[in-house]
């Protein structure tokens, strides 16, 4: 007669403390991937992280004045518009206590010459809204960010003024596009003409929305931005 072979019961301790032990490695891994940077793809924008951004300023005509785009910045001029074209941007996250204007550096085909650096201006709250935008974003999240501002950013230039800029008071209509040169000092004064070495000045790109017999209004500002993340920091 066989003797019944005693069954062994199975090692559910020895299995248990194994995958304890193996929850706990992975767990100290991912937060080391975490700390290194390593997985920044997965996580949020948070407070003080240094974003990189592509980016597209947007007229109140939904017109891209200022990208990191390529194809924006090349369909954007095939489409009768005056674009800048600038590398991405890096903002910093939740800050709102930027400078009047920062300029940036970027090109432009109706401007200078081929591949010449010009300096546009993104102003404060442009900038503010950018840095509030990206808060919460993961790395390649698109959004489209609107600014909040007050002021409509309305230049109004005498003919003279405008004729002493280079432009031609007769041919201008509403509706057309013109660079629009800001300072710290006025680039145009009174009827001594044109200031040759304004402080600190950047370009912008204004739309004609009145003409009178002596003068035209014209406004630059952009309400909006289309954002995507490249990078957090």
């Amino acid at each position: 007669m066989k003797k019944e072979q005693k069954k062994e019961s199975f090692p559910w301790q020895k299995v248990l403390i194994i995958a304890v032990a193996v929850v706990f490695v992975v767990m100290f891994v991912f937060n080391y991937l975490i700390t290194a940077g390593t997985l920044q793809f997965f996580r949020g924008v948070r407070v003080n992280d240094s974003v990189t951004i592509d980016f597209t300023l947007r007229d109140v005509r939904g017109q891209p004045v200022l990208t990191s785009d390529q194809d924006i910045y090349r369909n954007g001029i095939l489409g009768g518009g005056m674009p800048f074209y600038t590398a991405p941007l890096t903002v910093r996250a939740g800050y709102a206590d930027n400078e009047p204007v920062t300029g940036v550096a970027a090109q432009n085909y109706y401007i200078g010459q081929t591949g010449q650096t010009l300096e546009f201006g993104i102003l404060g709250d442009e900038l503010n809204g950018l840095d509030k935008g990206v808060l919460g974003m993961k790395t390649n999240e698109k959004k489209t960010v609107n600014f909040i501002t007050t002021d409509p950013l309305i230049l109004t230039l005498k003919n003279y003024e405008f004729t002493a800029m280079g432009g031609n008071f007769t041919t201008i209509g509403v509706g057309d596009l013109i660079p629009l040169g800001i300072s710290e000092t006025p680039l145009v004064s009174g009827l001594e003409g044109v200031n040759e070495t304004p402080t600190n000045a950047v370009w912008r790109v204004g739309t004609v929305i009145n003409k009178t017999a002596d003068s035209i209004e014209v406004q630059h500002l952009y309400p909006s931005a289309d954002i995507m993340v490249r990078s957090i920091k």
